[in-house]
Order: structure tokens, then C-alpha cells, then sequence
């Protein structure tokens, strides 16, 4: 069945479509009849069908940054902004606009890369205390981790878990124009400015021309840049993001994206592969997840 965000971007090509093929077909009666197709054959496409790529923050060690990794990218330097699916790099210092479409707060449990690294699976964040309570989950150095049998933790063998703030957002891509789903992954030292994004989107309030009234307006209805930041404390350097309101959404047809998807992450149809984030979870200054 098709989710509802690809109902949403059907029905929008449906009504430009046949414009937009004429550019490329020129028999007017064969661009119609691709109009009139318009959609067809993703009708059995659900959430596990899709990939929602990542907007990664490459740091100096990404795969994407490192000339002998099957990763790699022409140009790719610590500091970029990364479409993990589109394999586009973006300029961390102009940054790129996203429309800000949900929030959830995750815990997320990895493998670290000693043992072989990757995703190990969520855990609900009020399944976490009760975890902790019961010692399957132990504190070391600010850091989570599953213990083994004995009660023991050693970082390089054990699981973590890692608090994990995930935006759900629709990318402005300036090359194309085009607006995309993606994920913006934030963890350790980046959770302070998940804080903050929200609290901009919190704060921010319109007036009704007409009647004088104030509201907050819905997180989708907001146009938010993404930079990166170079930062660093004791245990290292890395590339940090930074965000900032640049207005309102503009066009309604995106408008009715962002709230399509919206709808389809507060529906649990929006299925998210961690491991295609960039780098891996031990260590998220260093990793780009965070």
C-alpha cells in the first residue's frame, strides 16, 4: 500500500506531469498518455520499500572523505553536508534548507566497531530507566552501555546506547530545487542544538493580518538553514551543525509535502535504516551521526 507522503508527491505529478514530460517528449498525445500514468507502479510501496537518506555531517574519518573507501566521493571534505542516498554533498559553511516535518527522541542501541559495528535495534526512552534500575543497562564514563553476563562493561566488546534526537525534515535540494525526505541524526554533543532548534520553532509566532491574533505555527510551516560549525574539547575536534530560521514556506504544494510526511512519521510508516548513516555510533564526534 502507498504511503502517504508518495500519495501526496502522486497526486502533485499528476497535476504538472504532462508539462513537465512535453519538456523531454515532443508527441503531445505520448506526454499525455505518461500523464495519465502518473504514479503508477508505486501502489504496493510501503515504509519498508523506501529509503529516507540521512543528512550526514562528514567529518575527517567518513568513508565518504577517505580516497581508499568504497564510499568515497569526488570533493568530499570534513565539514560537508551528505544526502546518504543521493550521494550529494553540500557546502557546510552555505548550508541547505529543510523544512522541519517531526521529532522524535530515540535510544539507540549499537554494535561498537571492534565486533564488527551496526544498528542492534531501539529501545523506548521510558523502557530506559526501568532498564537502568535493573542493571541492564549501565552508566560508564556519560555513556550507556548493555552489560555482559557478569555485570561487566568494556566499551570495545559492549553495546551502547545512545540518547539519540532524530528530526524528520523535507530537504530544499539547491540543486535540483526539489524537496526530499530525510533524516538529521543527532546525538552526544549535537543534543544541545536538537534543544535548541526546538526551542526556535517553539518561539516562533505569526499574526493573523485580518484578526490581530498571535499563534505558533506548525513545525512544517518553517524554513530552517543548517551550517556546519567546527568545535572541540578535550577528547577531539569535529564538525558541529548550527540552525536558523529564514521564514516561512512559501508554496503551498511543498507545504502539503511536509505535512504529508508529518502525518506518515506520527503514523509509524516512516521506516528509517540507521545503518546507512554515515560512520558508526561509538564514537559521534567523530562519526557524523553524533
Amino acid at each position: 500500500m502507498a504511503t502517504a507522503a508518495t500519495k501526496s508527491q502522486s497526486t502533485e505529478i499528476a497535476v504538472k506531469s504532462q508539462q513537465a514530460v512535453q519538456q523531454f517528449v515532443e508527441d503531445p498525445e505520448y506526454a499525455a498518455e505518461i500523464a495519465a500514468d502518473a504514479g503508477k507502479g508505486l501502489d504496493n510501496v510501503d515504509a519498508d520499500s523506501v529509503a529516507i537518506p540521512f543528512l550526514a555531517v562528514l567529518q575527517t574519518n567518513s568513508p565518504q572523505c577517505d580516497a581508499d573507501s568504497g564510499e568515497y566521493l569526488s570533493g568530499a571534505k570534513a565539514g560537508m553536508l551528505c544526502n546518504t542516498v543521493t550521494k550529494e554533498i553540500f557546502d557546510g559553511k552555505v548550508g541547505v534548507l529543510f523544512i522541519p516535518c517531526e521529532y522524535q527522541r530515540k535510544f539507540l542501541r549499537w554494535s561498537p566497531r571492534e565486533v564488527g559495528g551496526g544498528f542492534k535495534g531501539e529501545i523506548k526512552p521510558e523502557d530506559v530507566l526501568k532498564m537502568r534500575e535493573t542493571k541492564r543497562l549501565i552508566e560508564l564514563e556519560n555513556r550507556l552501555f548493555v552489560p555482559d553476563e557478569n555485570g561487566n562493561v568494556n566499551p570495545k566488546k559492549n553495546d551502547k546506547v545512545a540518547d539519540t534526537r532524530v528530526h524528520y525534515i523535507l530537504l530544499l535540494n539547491p540543486n535540483t530545487g526539489q524537496a526530499h525526505q530525510a533524516v538529521l541524526s543527532l546525538a552526544s554533543t549535537q543534543i544541545k542544538k536538537s534543544k535548541q532548534l526546538i526551542s526556535l520553532l517553539g518561539n516562533k509566532v505569526i499574526k493573523d493580518p485580518v484578526t490581530g491574533q498571535t499563534a505558533t505555527p506548525p513545525t512544517f510551516a518553517n524554513v530552517v538553514r543548517v551550517t556546519t560549525v567546527a568545535e572541540q574539547n578535550d577528547q577531539g575536534k569535529w564538525s558541529g551543525v548550527k540552525f536558523e530560521l529564514e521564514g516561512l514556506v512559501r508554496d503551498s504544494a511543498t507545504y502539503r509535502m511536509a505535512r504529508a510526511f508529518h502525518m506518515m512519521v506520527r503514523a509509524d510508516r516512516a521506516a528509517v535504516n540507521y545503518d546507512a548513516a554515515a560512520g558508526s555510533a561509538e564514537d559521534e564526534t567523530q562519526s557524523g551521526r553524533f
